[in-house]
């Protein structure tokens, strides 16, 4: 399975990575900037992986090649998460020294005005202590500690947008980003209508009065709001193994 993606996909891996490791060359100083761009195109990576099973020709050849659906979609958790964030990796480092060579080179030669351009240092932001990818030291530091913790968290954010959009390319036919990101959007909003009309119904009118709460109260709420925060943590570093074992199914049905 991953020879064949390659074989099929050589050209347009290589186009759309060097495209990627350009778009890093103007971006490399901006760590914002980067961030958005990892998690955006890894959007849309996952969420155009399965379109070929929607056409019928392309959809029967798939799924006559002689491997089970969970060897297929390991191979498409494996390419959508960790091959693309590996890549992500390096083809920022291409675009960081490629970018900052150039930059300096044209500065050295007088090429632009220096309000355009000028000489600047080779910084690797994406790996500096308050950025994506923090090197950590060894000797554990409360700073470190929270860099990892950080770091933890917008790892598993990225895994839960990958399985995500992973099951939204099996999901639906068409425009897969779009439509899973609009589901999305829904589902979070019921959510958030449910949860309010929970806390009005466990905590009374009373706690959303504001100042005038009791001690009492307030420590409720605050035993209530700590119970809250502790489940939804749990179902966030889940919700990955949830859309993945969803897509296993959908996966399966599709091929019926």
């Amino acid at each position: 399975m991953f020879q064949r993606y390659f074989i099929e996909r050589f050209r347009t891996e290589l186009i759309y990575w060097c495209i990627m490791a350009i778009v890093f060359m103007f971006l490399r100083n901006n760590l914002s900037a980067m961030t958005a761009l990892i998690f955006i195109a890894g959007v849309f990576y996952a969420a155009r992986f399965f379109k070929e099973i929607h056409h019928s020709g392309n959809g029967v050849a798939y799924f006559m090649i002689p491997a089970t659906q969970l060897e297929k979609l390991t191979v498409a958790i494996v390419m959508t998460t960790l091959y693309y964030f590996a890549m992500m990796i390096v083809v920022y480092v291409i675009g960081n020294l490629s970018g900052t060579f150039l930059g300096n080179m044209l500065a050295t030669m007088d090429f632009l005005p220096n309000a355009l351009i000028h000489q600047s240092s080779l910084q690797w932001k994406l790996f500096d202590e308050s950025g994506l990818i923090p090197l950590v030291t060894f000797d554990f530091t409360n700073s470190d500690i929270e860099n990892v913790r950080i770091t933890g968290r917008l790892f598993t954010t990225f895994l839960l947008n990958q399985s995500l959009f992973l099951f939204g390319s099996i999901y639906f036919k068409r425009s897969q980003a779009f439509k899973t990101f609009s589901a999305t959007i829904l589902i979070c909003i019921l959510l958030a209508i449910l949860i309010q009309i929970e806390a009005r119904l466990i905590l009374g009118d009373v706690y959303f009065s504001g100042a005038n709460m009791a001690i009492t109260q307030k420590t409720e709420l605050a035993i209530w709001l700590r119970k809250f925060v502790d489940a939804a943590k749990i179902i966030f570093f889940l919700l990955p193994l949830y859309f993945w074992i969803v897509s296993y199914f959908r996966l399966t049905e599709k091929q019926v």
